[in-house]
């Protein structure tokens, strides 16, 4: 169920619409989140509280979602688990393995927030993972997180031996061939390969990759990402070094 009564879905709904008249004028430089939830007052209530930042696009389930995120190609995804038809793991794993939407940021929110279910979730290609019950505030910042945008005085290539990592076009390639990465897998790699030879503690980790200052996302998200990125790239088996009791280290040699 949704953190939030009847009545105040009503009082949201409410100034939700009013925001969709203005949308016309005031939508310009917006960017547009694909909701993808079963449960309607768990959906009216994320279209209520996120509908005066953000465009909403809201779907009831993942096969009207996945053709949403293809033909209006969404700046974010928040995906449900528990769907109809269409399980959100199913739906996240057909996403990021199609040309016209694996760029698209995704973030499970679940009722399902065990480590296997969270494991999961990211396994399939998703960026971000909230449990349900969630906060708000919480919320909005990983949104933010998600679709912040590189600094424009980052140099638009780095190489470091056998990786290359093309920042503009958000692309990464060892070894002459390109990667097939998603964007939370593109920000762990850019962030340890910008500090190459430094250890790096799991909280700056989680601070610095996933914005997250109090650390609440679990460890094992990161371990999650790191095994992703060494079977997308064997080369990085020997690069991506655990430093037991702390974090990781990208090796140069």
């Amino acid at each position: 169920m949704p953190p939030t009564s009847k009545g105040q879905h009503e009082s949201f709904s409410h100034a939700c619409a009013l925001e969709y008249v203005k949308l016309s004028v005031q939508s310009m430089g917006k960017s547009t989140i694909l909701i993808i939830e079963d449960n309607s007052d768990t959906r009216r209530f994320l279209e209520a509280m996120l509908c005066k930042e953000f465009e909403i696009i809201a779907a009831e389930n993942a096969v009207i979602g996945i053709e949403y995120a293809r033909t209006k190609s969404p700046d974010l995804i928040l995906l449900d688990i528990m769907l109809p038809i269409l399980s959100g793991y199913d739906a996240c794993s057909l996403l990021k393995k199609d040309e016209k939407t694996k760029r698209i940021p995704i973030i499970f929110l679940s009722a399902k927030n065990t480590v296997p279910n969270i494991t999961q979730g990211l396994t399939q290609g998703a960026d971000d993972y909230m449990g349900k019950p969630f906060d708000y505030k919480e919320l909005v910042a990983r949104i933010h997180a998600r679709l912040r945008k590189y600094d424009e005085g980052s140099p638009p290539i780095t190489q470091i031996g056998e990786l290359k990592i093309d920042h503009q076009n958000r692309e990464v390639f060892y070894a002459g061939k390109k990667a097939n990465l998603t964007l939370t897998e593109f920000d762990l790699l850019r962030y340890l390969s910008g500090n190459a030879g430094s250890i790096i503690s799991r909280e700056d980790i989680l601070r610095e990759v996933w914005k997250d200052q109090s650390k609440k996302s679990n460890d094992r998200t990161i371990d999650v990402h790191i095994r992703a990125l060494r079977r997308k790239i064997p080369g990085l088996i020997k690069h991506l070094i655990s430093v037991y009791g702390v974090g990781y280290k990208y090796e140069k040699n």
